[in-house]
C-alpha cells in the first residue's frame, strides 16, 4: 500500500514539476536557453578538450616508446626532432626539449 501511494506521489510530483518547467519554457524561454544549453556547451568543450589531451599524450607516449626502442640513430634522431615538435605544440603548453629524460 505504501509502494502505491509512494509511486502515485511520485508520478504526481514530477507531473506537476513537468508542467511548471513546460509553462516557465513557454513565457520564458531565453532563461531556460540560460540554464541548460550554455551549461551543455560548457560540457561538450570540456569534454572536447579532455579529448584531444588524451590523443596528445597518448601521441606523446607512443613517440617516447618508439624511440626508446629503436636502435637506429638516424631514427633516433627524427623521433627526438618530432618529439620535440610535439612538445612545443602541445594542448599543454611548451615542454622543455630534454624533459623525456634522453
Amino acid at each position: 500500500m505504501i509502494t502505491k501511494w509512494l509511486n502515485s506521489l511520485r508520478i504526481y510530483s514530477l507531473s506537476v514539476i513537468g508542467a511548471h518547467v513546460l509553462i516557465i519554457t513557454f513565457f520564458f524561454p531565453w532563461l531556460v536557453f540560460y540554464i541548460i544549453i550554455v551549461p551543455g556547451v560548457l560540457a561538450v568543450f570540456y569534454m572536447w578538450c579532455d579529448v584531444v589531451h588524451q590523443i596528445e599524450e597518448a601521441n606523446r607516449m607512443e613517440i617516447l616508446k618508439l624511440l626508446h626502442t629503436t636502435d637506429n640513430p638516424n631514427t633516433k634522431e627524427i623521433l627526438a626532432y618530432e618529439l620535440h615538435l610535439h612538445d612545443q605544440h602541445s594542448l599543454a603548453g611548451d615542454r622543455p626539449f630534454n624533459s623525456h629524460g634522453i
